[in-house]
């Protein structure tokens, strides 16, 4: 079961139920054991936390969700307390998606942008936030990798035109 997951399945065990429900904590006041990771689309559905809150659910964005929708988000994310250098995952994106060299990205360096931000989020309860130079960072690596293939592409291709001159 994933962090999120865990989370939003123990937020809904006050009867104490033993299978596959995490249990509260007992330290817990009244409703401390509730996560602000319900706030977010890619929770799983209440639906799945009550029927089979066992069961991984595959964390994804829901099908058909829109601009308008992501918009809401990005702008309901300014209002996160959080300390500066931070953001939520979508500020992230919007950050990536405003850098004048995202249309050279392939889908595969795209993957691979989200990939080295996976490792570096942090979970604080109310949803998940990272640093905004780690954002940089990550591109940075992609297009310094596409860099370096590019070279040597190029160092090989004039090294096999120097053997058939010499040939």
């Amino acid at each position: 079961m994933s962090h999120m997951q865990y989370l939003v399945v123990r937020s809904h065990n006050a009867e104490g139920q033993p299978f596959h429900h995490p249990m509260e904590r007992a330290d817990d006041i009244e409703h401390e054991h509730m996560s602000g990771h319900a706030l977010m689309a890619s929770c799983p559905p209440f639906s799945h936390v009550m029927e089979k809150p066992g069961e991984p659910y595959p964390h994804q964005m829901p099908t058909g969700i829109s601009k308008p929708d992501l918009r809401r988000l990005l702008e309901l994310s300014a209002r996160l307390p959080v300390d500066g250098g931070e953001l939520t995952p979508v500020m992230a994106w919007a950050m990536i998606l405003r850098d004048e060299r995202i249309a050279q990205l392939t889908a595969q360096e795209i993957v691979a942008v989200q990939n080295d931000l996976l490792t570096k989020v942090r979970c604080y309860g109310f949803g998940a936030v990272l640093e905004e130079f780690e954002v940089n960072d990550a591109l940075s690596a992609v297009f310094a990798a596409r860099e370096a293939m590019a070279n040597m592409k190029n160092t090989m291709s004039a090294h096999m035109s120097h053997q058939h001159v010499m040939a």
